[in-house]
């Protein structure tokens, strides 16, 4: 009996460390930016001694009406030294015409389904001299200035950065909701880590790193079927020192817009939370046993349940306190609260005045993501696929 009890309190505090976490990065990240000056390689004159060479990979599946935005601004890059490839997957290339030399528009003879096998598609075609690659998706649009922000982190040594995404626009509820939470896990998982010296968590779009560091990358049919930057980046940790992030390195996407695109697109990444909890579970004991600090937390925040389902474990452990041990409902009733307080706080200090409209909606927020766990066993190429609509160029945006 006394085992089980250990146990239990075992479990129980480390699924409530997730809820006091955000409190204690903000705490720490203050004190950082107190007590520790750092200086952005950007802000460093006279820095960049070499000039990269980089491959910009554009993943296209079944539409191509994003890419001639995504290729004008590119185009319109302050740096120039790169080469673009678009694996128009599935697609109809008919209507699309590129002019410069520099765009390499590849259409696989047979569908290849999966943007693993997408990215390696490119790959295998880079030119000569390529140094870095940058994996975007096809609604996405690069600030001017992205490629020359990368080329300066690149200079001071990284050799993996995730680049900063915005929203295109925020102008409806759904939105609104979506930036909100974007801004809350940017800063718990970007801004709060970089402050401490962390590794960052990557995106599956604006990551950009070594070709030859993700030469050591090797995929599973697992990473084929969804959810490929959660191995991406589980590997990447353990070959570089550090993956940086840099604010600077603006990009932008389309913000969910209804129910059904929310719901679909959380519904794919509860799916590859589970799918991948193992390899976050390794990844930690890894660092553990290697005494790396980085890595070690890496992977205790790649195995961190989604907040929704830390919420609704702490309701269950709230009640079966109340009828067990009061202990227990006071400790989860307060680590709920500290995590509601941060939650607020985070999105009021780092996001737009505008998007903090979306924290009035964030139980309708949480509703849906309750709805997304419903879907999870559907058809993630065709039901789950995100759908966008708002097609801009980069001068409607900046």
């Amino acid at each position: 009996m006394d085992a089980i009890i250990f146990l239990s309190v075992i479990v129980q505090l480390a699924l409530s460390s997730y809820l006091w976490l955000p409190i204690i990065l903000l705490c720490f990240s203050f004190a950082a930016k107190l007590f520790k000056h750092t200086v952005s390689p950007v802000s460093i004159p006279g820095k960049c001694k070499k000039s990269y060479k980089f491959g910009i990979i554009i993943t296209a599946h079944r539409e191509t009406k994003f890419l001639p935005p995504i290729v004008d601004s590119i185009l319109k890059q302050t740096y120039q030294n790169f080469e673009i490839y678009i694996v128009a997957d599935d697609c109809d290339i008919s209507g699309l015409h590129f002019t410069d030399e520099r765009i390499h528009l590849l259409k696989p003879e047979t569908p290849l389904n999966t943007n693993t096998k997408s990215i390696q598609y490119a790959i295998d075609r880079f030119s000569a001299g390529t140094e870095v690659m940058v994996i975007f998706d096809p609604d996405n649009l690069l600030h001017p200035t992205f490629l020359e922000v990368m080329n300066n982190y690149y200079n001071a040594g990284y050799k993996a950065v995730q680049a900063n995404l915005n929203p295109k626009s925020v102008n409806g509820m759904y939105e609104e909701m979506d930036n909100a939470g974007a801004t809350f896990y940017s800063f718990l998982d970007r801004t709060a880590r970089t402050a401490l010296g962390f590794s960052v968590t990557m995106w599956g779009c604006g990551v950009s790193v070594l070709t030859s560091v993700y030469a050591h990358i090797k995929y599973n049919n697992k990473s084929n079927m969804g959810g490929f930057d959660k191995h991406m980046q589980a590997e990447i940790v353990q070959h570089v020192p550090v993956i940086a992030y840099a604010p600077e390195a603006v990009f932008f996407d389309e913000k969910v817009s209804d129910a059904k695109n929310l719901e679909s697109q959380r519904a794919r990444w509860i799916n590859a939370y589970f799918k991948f909890f193992p390899e976050g579970f390794k990844v930690m004991l890894n660092g553990i046993f290697d005494r790396n600090v980085n890595v070690a937390f890496f992977g205790y925040n790649l195995i961190r349940p989604p907040y929704f389902l830390e919420i609704l474990i702490a309701v269950a452990f709230i009640i079966i306190g109340y009828f067990t041990h009061q202990t227990m409902m006071f400790f989860w009733i307060g680590s709920l609260l500290t995590f509601l307080i941060s939650f607020i706080s985070i999105v009021l200090l780092f996001s737009p005045a505008k998007s903090r409209n979306g924290l009035w909606y964030m139980p309708l927020f949480f509703f849906h993501q309750v709805r997304s766990m419903l879907k999870i066993g559907l058809n993630k190429r065709s039901i789950l696929k995100t759908e966008h609509f708002k097609v801009l160029y980069i001068d409607d945006v900046i």
